[in-house]
C-alpha cells in the first residue's frame, strides 16, 4: 500500500529542497528523490494524512468524477507521448501527494510492475474509480487501444460533469430563495416579534387575530427552540435512512421523477447520461450484456436501473436489440426509436452518442427555463410571508391611538 512521505534535503547545486513523495516505503522513497537528484536528510512519513486518506466505505471511497477525468486525460497525454504506463502512474501521483489518486496510482503502478496485466490492475481499482471506466479500460487493453479508451473516458466524465452542473444550477436559486425565505421568517420570529409582545403587553389591550397567531407562533418556538432543529434532523435522517431501503429507494425515485417541471429535467438529465454511458462502453468493446449491467448502476435511479436490466434479459434471452428497446416503457420514446436506428444500421454507439451531445445543450436551456420560471412564484413566496409577519406586527399601531386615548 502506497505510504506519504514528507522531506528535506538538497539538490546537487546545494540548494535546499522540500515536499512530500507518495511511495510503497521509506528506501522506494529515498529511491524516488535521488532520481530527481534530491538527496534526503530527513523523510517522515505522514501518518494522521494517511489515515485519513483510507478508503473506508464510510468515507466515499469512490474517486469524485474530476478526478477520474483528470487521471484518465493525463495518462492519455503522457501515453501519447510515448511514455510507458508504469512511468505515467508515477508521474501522475506524484503531482498530487498525500491525496487519494496518488494512492490509487501508485497502487495500480506497482500492480504492473508486478506482471499485472493492464486491465487487472485497473480492476483492483474499480471502488475507487468506478465500474464503467475501469470496465473500459480492460476493454481498451483486449483491443491494444488504450489511449483511444482514455479519451473516450475523458469525453464520458466531462458529459457527466457538465450535465450534473446543469441541473444543480437549475436547482441551486430555488433552493437558496427557500431557505432564504425561512431564515427570515426564524430572525422575525426570534428577534423581532418578542421585541412587540413586551410593547404590546404593557397596553393592556386586546391583539388582532393575526397579530395574535404570530406572537403565539413565536412564544412557541422560542420556548422550545430546540425542537425545530431536531425535528429537521429527524425528517432529514428519516429520509436518507428511507433511501437506504430498497422499497424506499423505489418509491422515492418514482416521487422524484413526477416533481412538476424538475421531474422532466431530471428524466432528461438521466435519459442523456446513460445514452452517453452506454455510447462509451459500446465503443471500447465492452460486450453488450456487461454494458448494459454498467448503464443501469450508473443511472442512479431505480425506474431506469429497472429498464436497463429488463433490456439485458430480453436480449439474453435472444430478443433483438430493437424488440428489446421497445418493450421497455420507461424510456423515451425517442430513446427506443434510437436505439431501433442504431441497431439497423449498426452503428447504435454512435447514434446514441450524437444524441447525447445534442440532447445536452437542450438540457442547458431547460434548466435556464426552470430556474427563470420558478424566479417570480419564489419572490412572490417570500413577499408574502415578509409582508404577512410585518402587517400582523404593526396591525395594533393603528390600534394605538384610540388605546391611548381610552
Amino acid at each position: 500500500m502506497a505510504n506519504t512521505y514528507t522531506f528535506k534535503g538538497f539538490d546537487r547545486r546545494g540548494g535546499k529542497r522540500s515536499g512530500r513523495v507518495v511511495a510503497f516505503d521509506r528506501e522506494t522513497a529515498r529511491e524516488k528523490l535521488m532520481k530527481r537528484g534530491v538527496e534526503t536528510k530527513k523523510l517522515h512519513r505522514r501518518f494522521v494524512s494517511d489515515m485519513l486518506s483510507q478508503d473506508y466505505d464510510l468515507l466515499r471511497p469512490k474517486l469524485p468524477l474530476t478526478d477520474v477525468l483528470w487521471i484518465c486525460r493525463n495518462l492519455s497525454s503522457l501515453l501519447t507521448s510515448g511514455l510507458r504506463l508504469p512511468a505515467a502512474c508515477e508521474l501522475i501521483a506524484d503531482q498530487r501527494p498525500g491525496k487519494r489518486v496518488a494512492r490509487v496510482m501508485t497502487n495500480i503502478r506497482l500492480d504492473l510492475e508486478s506482471g499485472s496485466a493492464v486491465g487487472d490492475a485497473f480492476m483492483r481499482q474499480e471502488r475507487r474509480l468506478g465500474r464503467v471506466p475501469t470496465s473500459m479500460v480492460e476493454a481498451g487493453e483486449a483491443t491494444g487501444a488504450l489511449v483511444p479508451t482514455f479519451n473516450g473516458v475523458v469525453t464520458l466524465c466531462d458529459a457527466q460533469i457538465r450535465l450534473r452542473k446543469n441541473l444543480r444550477r437549475a436547482i441551486t436559486y430555488p433552493i437558496s430563495v427557500m431557505f432564504t425565505t425561512i431564515a427570515v421568517l426564524l430572525a422575525m420570529v426570534f428577534f423581532v416579534v418578542p421585541r412587540f409582545v413586551d410593547m404590546y403587553s404593557q397596553l393592556n389591550a386586546p391583539l388582532p387575530g393575526l397579530t395574535q397567531t404570530v406572537v403565539n407562533l413565536s412564544l412557541t418556538l422560542t420556548r422550545q427552540a430546540w425542537a425545530f432543529p431536531a425535528s429537521t434532523i429527524l425528517v432529514i435522517s428519516l429520509f436518507f435512512l428511507i433511501r437506504q431501503l430498497p422499497a424506499g429507494r423505489a418509491v422515492t425515485d418514482h416521487m422524484f421523477l413526477k416533481v412538476p417541471r424538475l421531474g422532466p429535467l431530471m428524466h432528461r438529465s438521466i435519459t442523456t447520461r446513460s445514452a452517453a454511458t452506454l455510447s462509451a462502453l459500446l465503443t471500447a468493446r465492452v460486450p453488450m450484456l456487461d454494458s448494459l449491467e454498467m448503464t443501469a448502476n450508473a443511472s442512479g435511479n431505480v425506474v431506469f436501473q429497472d429498464a436497463f436490466l429488463a433490456i439485458q434479459d430480453s436480449i439474453a434471452q435472444g430478443e433483438s436489440v430493437t424488440d428489446s428497446f421497445a418493450s421497455v416503457d420507461q424510456l423515451p420514446l425517442v430513446f427506443r426509436d434510437l436505439a431501433a436506428v442504431g441497431d439497423a444500421s449498426g452503428d447504435l454507439a454512435g447514434v446514441l452518442g450524437r444524441y447525447a451531445i445534442n440532447t445536452e445543450e437542450d438540457l442547458k436551456r431547460d434548466g435556464e427555463d426552470f430556474a427563470k420560471a420558478l424566479e417570480p412564484i419564489l419572490v412572490l413566496g417570500l413577499g408574502v410571508v415578509v409582508g404577512v409577519a410585518v402587517i400582523a406586527l404593526y396591525l395594533p399601531i393603528f390600534q394605538l391611538v384610540n388605546v391611548v386615548g381610552a
